[in-house]
């Protein structure tokens, strides 16, 4: 009698972790942070159930916003279209990680003052109300050769209807 118990057990986790594979979504990467359409080991963002997690993303606009608060404002705006494309918002955002490239011209320091007012512009605001978890984290990017000054992450969750 003992003996069925582990066999039991053995096949709800078989069907568990089955059930919780199928329900996992790649995301290939967006034209805007791959535009050399290379082959690249990650994807843009993964479901996994209603969660969403978006890979780090970049400023498109990265030459032509050279501050950190315009950067965050291009990427947000880019993520808010990505987001669109799965039917969530930035509301819908819980949590967003945000790395800031250290600046020689501000004695190696972070702008995290500007990333925050760019942030500002689409979080607890009267159209946006809500506010996710965040994190900032000073860096030194792989992509500041290119001008990048902020990469985000974010992980989002699908409102239950």
């Amino acid at each position: 009698m003992t003996m069925g118990r582990p066999i039991l057990l053995a096949a709800a986790l078989t069907v568990s972790a089955t059930a919780s594979a199928q329900r996992i979504k790649e995301i290939p990467l967006t034209a805007s942070q791959n535009p050399t359409n290379i082959e690249i080991p990650f994807s843009q963002a993964v479901w996994a159930g209603d969660t969403l997690y978006i890979s780090g993303w970049l400023d498109p606009d990265r030459k032509t916003h050279t501050d950190t608060r315009s950067q965050t404002v291009g990427i947000l705006k880019d993520i808010q279209k990505f987001l669109a494309s799965q039917n969530l918002t930035l509301g819908d955002v819980v949590m967003m990680r945000e790395f800031i490239q250290i600046d020689p011209a501000r004695d190696s320091k972070a702008d995290i003052v500007g990333a925050r007012a760019g942030y500002a512009q689409f979080f607890g605001t009267g159209d946006q109300p809500r506010k996710p978890a965040s994190t900032a984290v000073q860096v030194v990017l792989p992509s500041a050769a290119s001008g990048a000054l902020v990469e985000i992450d974010m992980i989002a969750v699908r409102p239950k209807l």
